[in-house]
């Protein structure tokens, strides 16, 4: 468990779960190749019609706009840590669940073993950084997604927030041995003022994300 923080940007962060391989041994060296596996489904987007009309972009591309614009920046951000490449497809990914907790668990995609994922420009990095599902909204809470304890919770829809909320799974995978190193829950809330966010808003509680998954490797 992790104290919250909170930002200038009025930025709090709730409590992380995290799961360790015994042979983790920290974060990667700075020199360290590192690849980055973007969210195809993973990306999940609660109330698009809300995000549609606060950013103006229209109903038909609002996942395909904010998911490009995610991935660009996670891997900007994870660009400032380490060598980083692009991974676009998970052809060799099987679905496991993995315990965070005696009643959190979080639904994955690894490699399988014996196989070595090659990014997108033919590099084969020494880590994979994977994020299983990133999802965004408004006054969301981690646990009722991954506390199976809170599975049929039912949840009244608001037509203001207080919150914009963003919950993601990831993974530090060693390509090499094809193991989970180091596998966490983040959930990022940034306060909404006015009912009114725009885009330097989303891109900034975005990178807090990152920070967050960052902070807990």
């Amino acid at each position: 468990m992790y104290l919250a923080l909170i930002s200038v940007f009025l930025l709090s962060c709730a409590s992380n779960f995290t799961n360790s391989h015994k042979l983790y041994n920290g974060v990667p060296a700075k020199n360290e190749s590192i690849g980055y596996v973007e969210l195809g489904e993973g990306f999940m987007l609660t109330r698009a019609d809300w995000f549609a009309q606060k950013l103006n972009i229209h109903g038909d591309s609002i996942y395909a706009q904010l998911e490009t614009l995610t991935d660009s920046l996670i891997s900007n951000e994870l660009k400032k840590n380490w060598s980083i490449s692009t991974v676009s497809k998970k052809d060799h990914f099987l679905r496991e669940t993995l315990k965070m907790d005696n009643t959190v668990f979080i639904k994955t995609k690894f490699p399988e073993q014996g196989v070595e994922i090659a990014a997108n420009n033919g590099v084969v990095p020494n880590y994979l950084f994977i994020i299983h599902e990133y999802t965004i909204g408004g006054d969301l809470d981690a646990e009722n997604f991954y506390d199976y304890t809170k599975a049929n919770v039912e949840f009244a829809q608001k037509k203001k927030f207080k919150n914009l909320s963003i919950i993601a799974t990831f993974t530090l995978w060693d390509n090499k041995k094809q193991l989970p190193l180091r596998s966490g829950i983040v959930e990022t809330q940034k306060t909404i003022k006015n009912d009114s966010i725009d885009k330097d808003f989303f891109i900034n509680v975005t990178k807090a994300v990152v920070a967050e998954c960052l902070k807990i490797l």
